[in-house]
Parts: C-alpha cells; structure tokens; sequence
C-alpha cells in the first residue's frame, strides 16, 4: 500500500515535468519518501535507476541552462521517474 502512496508521487511528478513546471518539489519529495522506502523493505531497484534519475531531478533546479537542454534534461528525469514507477509497482528487476 505505501508503494501505491509513493507511486502516486511520482505520477504527479511526470505530470510537473510534462506541463514544464521544472520548479516544483514534487519529484524531489518522491525522491525523499522513495530511497528510505527502498532501503527499508527491501525493494530491488537498481542504485543507477534510482540516483541517477535523481540526480536529473536535482539538476533541474538550476536556471541558467538554455531550453534545449533544459528539455533534454527534464525528458531524462521523466524517463527515470517512469523506471522508478515501474521498479516500485512490479515484482521484477530490470
């Protein structure tokens, strides 16, 4: 059931990154409730997935990049907040 609450998370997430809200927290604080969450129950998720989405989230924060890139970067945090989804609601690894 939590993994359903912090799924949603990132579906609210994907949604931010997708109408170019690139200043919301929310990807961030799926991040924050999604590395305890894996580390406590014991869910494989493979750490490249995981930190490196995240660190694409993070990179988002900043402003002085240009819009090509801004877009790139935003697709690569869509595109590992969509594999966390995945990892989170299914029962294999990739």
């Amino acid at each position: 059931m939590v993994a359903v609450l912090i799924s949603v998370l990132a579906v609210v997430g994907i949604n931010m990154l997708m109408r170019k809200r690139f200043d919301s927290n929310v990807p961030l604080l799926f991040y924050f409730f999604a590395v305890p969450y894996t580390s406590l129950f014991e869910r494989p998720i493979h750490p490249i997935v995981m930190f490196g989405s995240l660190g694409f989230a993070l990179l988002l924060r900043f402003e002085f990049m240009g819009p090509a890139f801004m877009k790139f970067i935003a697709f690569l945090a869509g595109c590992g907040l969509c594999a966390m989804l995945y990892m989170l609601l299914s029962e294999t690894t990739i």
